[in-house]
């Protein structure tokens, strides 16, 4: 008997985006061909060749016999998972995007092409310090043990200050999971994390542990990826896009940090980890835990309506006190004669700490030497030929760098508008600083080795294992970095910690005062995490009255929550609303303000009718140039109890577009409450 498989192809047609229910063609299956549902192959699609994947094979098509062509081959000889194939709608209907999309996440390209050559030996974990086996639990962490255990089919905000212990928490749970034969899943927000807890969970677990993330070279992304595919990796740690591992028989998830906005994807395909987490718990009717201590407004909204579960972990592990957080006032010490990078009393407790043999960690969100780079006499600035940003100093190569489409140019001795000597370096960034430490120690005789950890210098393999590695095992030395550092790490010599300048989360975004509480908590919390050290981190701001350091001060997750959430109330902003944006780009400016204009006008009569936005608007990206694309969006805030409709109205309006030849001349894509909107 004839067999057919339903397949979606790796193609774009007539524009570029093609629905979930018109990507799919029907293919004869040769009789000597093994395709089973979940297959790749390789079709015949016009004059060429192209992969696709199996959503079904059936005996019945209603497709003409002489339309009807043969599957060429298998692209590859992996076969997606029956549980990930069943969410495929779910995924697609849930986040609005392309079947296609979703399955190139299934199986990364980098494994469907067969396995690459090694590059050298396999991103060997860093070795740290880590608990005995036989950890015994205090009456906080097994409440929390035995409420997942015996209520699995839940989701679970853990809500632990840091230190308290979490990740016992997560290898108590995994360990009885492992016992009755199923599987874990473990996400971290930041790729810097992954060494330091695959180290942890190795030291607990053994060869059963692998890791996932974007940054393994392929050769280790294809051995990862086999191990867990075949099963012989039990537990899989890794960032964001390691939610779509092909785990079978699942009996738990876990998010750690699960406030970082890095588990939202900002680029094709768009989603949310957490999202996904639920959707494959559901299925496998196993626990999600999320984790954090400064759960996101969202996580504890649902909390506290019930939708999640709330556990709590109030103190840390032997009940180690949490930091004392010291407010400088820099604008006082400017006041006062100190033009420096550091207050007075903070450049004293740094001496103080390194000559007592601890060591240091000074965060900065801002890489490289300095922001910007302007002429003091025409005003010109170092601007990207093809972005709407700023270059950015880097003093190491003596370059200007623009950090989102990576072209750079020399760092001009003369100004090339005007010719002028008069070049100033704008706001410093983590190299600069860690050269201004350098400089203070050497002038109060202090030998300490003073280690980066930004993006710029962790790019080779190895390399940020090495920094960590360093840090670790070198006492006193001094880490200075951006939000690599600031989440997860556990260094026991670490006493002070030092937040040059707290303001810079401070953007025109509802949520960047839940972003700084959650982030500078997250900072401070790394010292002092040794039974007998005294932790103490400095917060440096040019506001020092502002609300939000009132609360991160005293620890009041609590309170800075009421008061967030009474706003979001009073303003309508989300958990009380639904936020969506288009984001419409090409390099063609009058093609993308011609398809906003054709979007917005059925929006405006839908909102006529139904009166279901709270606000809805077109305009120019904050960065209205990205990689010489132009950029605008349409921005909808939605009332909470018609969004759903809404949403779904919005997305058809765009469907019709997208099948529109002006449509080819750009990209649309769909966002619902975006994690920026810049």
């Amino acid at each position: 008997m004839m067999k057919y498989a339903k397949v979606v192809i790796d193609a774009v047609l007539n524009t570029n985006v093609i629905s979930p229910a018109d990507a799919a063609w029907d293919y004869l299956i040769p009789e000597d061909l093994s395709v089973v549902r979940g297959s790749c192959v390789v079709v015949p699609f016009g004059k060429r060749e192209i992969d696709g994947f199996v959503l079904e094979v059936k005996e019945q098509t209603n497709v003409a016999p002489e339309l009807l062509k043969p599957i060429h081959g298998l692209a590859s000889d992996f076969v997606i998972k029956p549980e990930l194939l069943d969410l495929l709608p779910q995924i697609c209907a849930k986040f609005k995007l392309r079947a296609i999309d979703v399955l190139k996440l299934y199986i990364p390209s980098a494994i469907r092409a067969g396995k690459p050559k090694r590059n050298g030996k396999r991103r060997v974990p860093v070795s740290m310090e880590f608990s005995d086996h036989q950890v015994v639990l205090n009456q906080e962490q097994q409440h929390c043990v035995d409420t997942v255990l015996t209520q699995p089919e839940n989701v679970y905000l853990l809500k632990g200050v840091t230190g308290s212990g979490k990740t016992e928490v997560y290898m108590h749970i995994i360990k009885k999971v492992l016992e009755m034969g199923k599987t874990a899943l473990v996400l971290v927000p930041e790729i810097g994390l992954t060494p330091q807890v695959l180290a942890n969970f190795k030291a607990r677990f053994g060869d059963i542990v692998a890791m996932l993330h974007s940054k393994l070279y392929g050769g280790e992304k294809y051995d990862e990826w086999l191990r867990v595919n075949q099963g012989s990796a039990r537990i899989v740690i890794g960032a964001r896009s390691a939610v779509f591992a092909p785990l079978e028989n699942l009996g738990a998830i876990i998010i750690d940090e699960e406030h970082d906005g890095s588990y939202q994807s900002d680029s094709n395909p768009r989603y949310l980890t957490h999202d996904i987490a639920i959707m494959r718990a559901k299925w496998h009717r196993c626990p999600v835990i999320l984790g954090s201590a400064t759960p996101s407004i969202q996580s504890f909204y649902l909390a506290e309506h019930g939708e999640y579960k709330l556990l709590e972990l109030t103190k840390r592990v032997n009940n180690v006190p949490l930091p004392q957080i010291e407010i400088v006032d820099m604008a006082n010490e400017i006041r006062s004669g100190n033009g420096g990078v550091f207050g007075t009393e903070v450049l004293s407790e740094l001496l103080q700490t390194l000559r007592q043999g601890r060591s240091a960690m000074v965060f900065l969100n801002r890489r490289g030497y300095s922001q910007t780079v302007r002429c003091l006499q025409c005003g010109w600035h170092a601007k990207c030929d093809n972005c709407d940003v700023s270059m950015v100093y880097h003093k190491d190569d003596e370059q200007l760098k623009c950090h989102y489409c990576a072209a750079r140019m020399p760092f001009p001795s003369r100004c090339p508008q005007c010719g002028s000597t008069y070049i100033k370096h704008g706001a410093m960034g983590t190299q600069k600083i860690c050269a201004e430490i350098e400089n203070l120690l050497s002038q109060a005789g202090i030998v300490a080795p003073v280690l980066r950890m930004d993006t710029d210098n962790t790019q080779t393999k190895g390399a940020l294992v090495k920094i960590l590695e360093k840090f670790a095992n070198t006492s006193p030395s001094v880490l200075v970095g951006t939000q690599m550092i600031a989440k997860g790490h556990h260094f026991p010599q670490v006493s002070l910690v030092i937040i040059v300048n707290a303001d810079g989360g401070f953007v025109a975004d509802y949520r960047s005062a839940e972003r700084t509480f959650a982030l500078l908590t997250q900072v401070a919390g790394r010292a002092g995490r040794e039974v007998g050290t005294a932790g103490k981190a400095y917060l440096q701001t040019y506001m020092p009255n502002h609300y939000v350091y009132k609360f991160i001060r005293n620890y009041d997750y609590l309170g800075f929550y009421q008061r967030e959430i009474a706003a979001r109330q009073a303003t309508k902003y989300p958990p009380f609303s639904t936020i969506v944006r288009v984001l419409v780009s090409g390099t063609v400016d009058t093609k993308i303000i011609e398809v906003i204009k054709q979007m917005m006008q059925p929006l405006r009569e839908y909102d006529k009718n139904q009166q279901a936005f709270i606000y809805l608007g077109a305009m120019k990206c904050p960065y209205g140039r990205l990689q010489n694309k132009f950029r605008y969006q349409i921005l909808a805030r939605i009332k909470q109890d018609v969004a759903k409709e809404t949403i779904d109205y919005m997305d058809a309006c765009i469907k019709k577009i997208e099948e529109q030849p002006i449509a080819r001349h750009v990209k649309i894509f769909f966002e619902i409450n975006p994690a920026s909107l810049s």
